[in-house]
């Protein structure tokens, strides 16, 4: 999942935060579907449902696996959108399994087929499969050897071991609930192959702000499933040595590309909770980070 832009709203007062978290915590309580919401653009998981996008994502993270054609993939969070197996083929893969923790993708088959059609002609020198014909989602997730899951954790544990080459999300590792982070990390580690390759870029940032707002309130708060996750705004705030060192125990080898790091820490040291104090200045000044792991032999 994509972290959405509200760069607009850094620097407005806490005032300003703390209304949009009551404002998420309000709409959440509304007894209208995730889907309605994504409509209207509230609750939005990323931006998957868009080729350009997708397309953009797909080959980022495809070129660090070093392997042309006949590989099988794993993308993390797909969010509103199954675009990336419909197009994975167009990078040589056998097939994308994609993997969320709710099934926030929409269905709508016309949309996909429109989207599908705008790629190819933006791209034509790609060979893609046919989806002439196709009436469902099913159906076209078949065509192109992709699945989709929506159960997280769970469903990684049903998937096979050793199956996939590449294992890949953009902006997704940072919503993992921070009680299955760790168990996540080492699922992961069983499915790669060991020639495989995992890359994930992560953003540190408070989503409903652009700083560090979220570090503000305790644990005992943010993790209850009613506040933070239920509504729409989790993030598990691990800082970036926290998650080094849950993959390296997982038994990945951790290269960092492309750290973005503020001038400044964005938050003032006496308005964290007491849990985050002891967190260094290199840890509280990362913003992102793209991470490249590979099993360690």
């Amino acid at each position: 999942m994509e972290y959405i832009d509200v760069s607009g709203v850094v620097g407005k007062s806490m005032t300003y935060w703390r209304s949009r978290i009551f404002a998420k915590l309000l709409l959440s309580r509304i007894p209208v579907s995730y889907s309605e919401w994504a409509k209207v653009g509230l609750f939005r998981h990323g931006n998957m449902d868009d080729f350009s996008y997708a397309w953009r994502i797909l080959q980022m993270h495809s070129k660090i696996l070093d392997k042309s054609s006949g590989w099988r993939g794993l993308e993390l969070g797909p969010g509103d959108g199954l675009l990336s197996a419909f197009l994975a083929p167009a990078v040589g893969a056998t097939g994308l399994s994609l993997v969320d923790a709710g099934d926030y993708a929409h269905k709508d088959v016309q949309r996909y087929l429109t989207q599908i059609a705008a790629f190819n002609s933006a791209n034509p020198e790609m060979i893609q499969p046919s989806f002439e014909h196709l009436n469902s989602i099913e159906s076209m997730l078949s065509n192109v050897g992709g699945e989709y899951y929506s159960n997280g954790l769970r469903s990684l544990n049903s998937l096979s071991t050793a199956s996939f080459s590449l294992i890949y999300s953009q902006a997704v590792l940072e919503h993992i609930r921070r009680h299955e982070f760790e168990a996540t990390m080492i699922e992961c580690r069983r499915l790669l192959s060991e020639d495989g390759v995992m890359s994930h870029v992560v953003d540190f940032k408070d989503h409903l702000g652009g700083k560090l707002n979220n570090m503000r309130i305790s644990s005992g708060l943010w993790e209850r499933d009613w506040y933070a996750a239920d509504s729409g705004f989790y993030t598990n705030r691990l800082r970036l040595s926290e998650i080094l060192k849950v993959c390296k125990n997982a038994g990945f080898n951790v290269e960092i590309r492309n750290l973005k790091r503020w001038e400044q820490i964005p938050i003032k040291r006496s308005q964290l909770a007491e849990e985050f104090c002891s967190l260094s200045d290199d840890d509280l000044l990362v913003n992102e980070a793209h991470l490249i792991m590979t099993p360690k032999t």
